[in-house]
């Protein structure tokens, strides 16, 4: 009887135990997952730059592939040369009733548009409208419509694909000095390699300012120059939402010389990311800052 008691009351004593520990465990807090990890916070930043690589294509129009250099490209490649014909231009000529360099409306179709590199092949469709706002007023005023415009770049070594799709307007008002971009519910869809989704939907404005004064000039690449961006956007990947609010400190430094992309040397990208799940909010920096041509740390605070 006494081994028995023994026995029992040591189990009893043992479950206490289990029991306590237990409870100990349930009433400790459970840590909450960050608002980013380090995988996602680079995802994001990947499509953030891509975005801010392709600002610097909205420069000027003429009748030939020249002025969607950043479009085309995939990341690190230079712009390459399109198949031909390509894209095809409609109405050609255009209507030009101010004269000036924008016509009043002209099409880009990129249907069937096709490069294949020594490491890439870059496949293109969609359409991209080049209009003037301000048709019968002689000036420097462009807006780009976006419809569907796709980019698919493929690494012939690994058959991996990025794809990029956007939709929307960017507005830009140009001087031979400056740039000034606005993109109003501007739509970018990403493709990974591994399947997986992202859409990063942005109210942008954005300033170009040239190195030299005086040196952007219609049918000429973009020279060397600084970037401001400031505004605010949504980016979606999977069941995960983010609202961000960016802005540069100090200015991204496009250098026109780069042979990779993104064609930033230097400057920093600072991102506040809020995500709210429920009734919590979670906030989080992200920042980009940009090192050499096509290369570029995130970290997160």
């Amino acid at each position: 009887m006494n081994t028995r008691s023994t026995t029992l009351t040591f189990a009893a004593v043992a479950f206490l135990g289990l029991v306590a520990v237990a409870c100990d465990k349930s009433m400790q807090p459970t840590q909450p997952a960050p608002v980013l990890t380090q995988v996602q916070a680079n995802e994001m930043a990947q499509g953030l730059t891509n975005d801010m690589d392709l600002l610097s294509s909205s420069l000027t129009f003429e009748p030939t592939a020249a002025p969607f250099g950043a479009e085309i490209a995939g990341a690190g490649l230079a712009t390459p040369a399109l198949s031909s014909p390509c894209p095809t231009v409609s109405p050609m000529p255009p209507a030009n009733r101010d004269h000036d360099r924008v016509p009043d409306s002209v099409r880009f179709d990129f249907t069937g548009c096709t490069f294949t590199g020594a490491t890439v092949a870059v496949a293109l469709s969609g359409t991209i409208d080049i209009v003037d706002p301000t048709p019968t007023d002689s000036d420097r005023a462009i807006e780009w419509k976006f419809g569907d415009f796709t980019r698919s770049v493929t690494r012939v070594a690994t058959g991996a694909t990025f794809s990029v799709k956007q939709n929307g307007i960017r507005t830009v008002i140009a001087s031979p000095d400056a740039l000034s971009h606005s993109e109003q519910n501007f739509e970018t869809d990403f493709t990974y390699p591994d399947g997986s989704t992202a859409t990063h939907l942005r109210n942008w404005n954005s300033t170009f300012t040239a190195d030299v004064p005086g040196s952007i000039q219609p049918d000429q690449r973009l020279p060397s120059g600084t970037w401001s961006i400031a505004g605010t956007s949504s980016f979606t990947t999977g069941d995960r939402s983010y609202e961000l609010m960016v802005s540069t400190n100090p200015d991204l430094h496009y250098n026109a010389s780069c042979t990779v992309r993104p064609k930033f040397d230097s400057g920093t990208l600072h991102v506040q990311v809020t995500r709210t799940n429920g009734t919590e909010t979670q906030q989080m920096t992200v920042t980009i800052q940009f090192t050499a041509c096509g290369q570029y740390t995130v970290t997160r605070t």
